[in-house]
């Protein structure tokens, strides 16, 4: 019974294998967020799902190595609490509620190691991100607006926002790009793991 409790737990190791992991994670979502800010509608519509293509292999990393309930748990409070610090704090509770979610759809033994459920837990994750990129907007317009605006935001960025949001079609087509390519990235992510990772015995 110790023993399978220790199993669940997080180590230090386990810690330091995911600390990694998000920081490439995190290198991943400023550089695309930069290269696709000056076009508007690639950085509204395509840049949460680029960025969930790119960082699936990373997650896969993590969730094959570990194979533990609560890794995109830990993912997504990270992203809250640098969100919170960031200015944001009611984004905290909600990424939050998104890694519950997230959990949720990875009950079960071994979820972890099965490329179908990685699949459904990564892109859950990845609709959180495009949906929690409009929380700021509904909750905090103005401090959004003055803080958006020193870190390059055009006005055709913040008019194109106001757009998307004012059509349920337009979310909607976000949300599909973004799991789209959140799946795409689990595919390439396996690809990745067969030929080079479970070769190298990073991952079981």
């Amino acid at each position: 019974m110790n023993t399978t409790t220790e199993k669940k737990r997080f180590t230090t190791r386990d810690v330091m294998v995911i600390a990694a992991m998000m920081v490439l994670t995190f290198a991943v979502y400023g550089a695309v967020g930069a290269l696709t800010l000056p076009f508007p509608f690639l950085y509204l519509y395509c840049a949460a799902g680029i960025q969930e293509f790119f960082c699936a292999t990373f997650y896969l990393v993590v969730a094959n190595r570990l194979n533990k309930h609560g890794i995109l748990m830990v993912w997504s409070a990270v992203f809250g609490i640098i969100s919170a610090l960031g200015g944001y704090v009611f984004l905290l509770p909600y990424f939050l509620l998104v890694g519950v979610i997230c959990e949720l759809a990875m009950l079960g033994k071994d979820s972890y190691r099965k490329p179908l459920r990685n699949a459904i837990g990564w892109s859950c994750y990845g609709l959180g991100m495009i949906i929690g990129n409009t929380v700021p907007i509904w909750a905090a317009w103005e401090s959004y607006v003055a803080k958006a605006s020193t870190e390059g935001f055009s006005q055709e960025v913040f008019d194109m926002q106001l757009n998307m949001l004012s059509s349920p079609w337009h979310m909607i087509g976000a949300c599909a790009i973004t799991v789209a390519l959140a799946l795409l990235g689990c595919l390439f992510g396996q690809r990745i793991l067969r030929r080079h990772f479970k070769k190298a015995g990073i991952v079981k």
